[in-house]
């Protein structure tokens, strides 16, 4: 299921999390460094369950 969110925090290694439309916490981590500057972006993402918790991936930004 399709998500939407903010991105509400990233650090210099690419960890960090996305704010839902719900006021839900979810953790990613993405490996291009050209997202790190996106604190603030909105953005679709799917969630998936791993042994550690839910994990936001296929984050994509919402085009303004």
């Amino acid at each position: 299921m399709l998500r939407k969110g903010k991105i509400t925090l990233i650090d210099d290694n690419g960890f960090g999390v996305i704010t839902d439309e719900n006021e839900q916490e979810i953790p990613f981590s993405l490996d291009h460094s050209f997202f790190y500057n996106l604190k603030g972006a909105d953005v679709n993402f799917d969630i998936e369950l791993r042994s550690d918790g839910l994990v936001a991936v296929d984050i994509s930004l919402i085009a303004s």
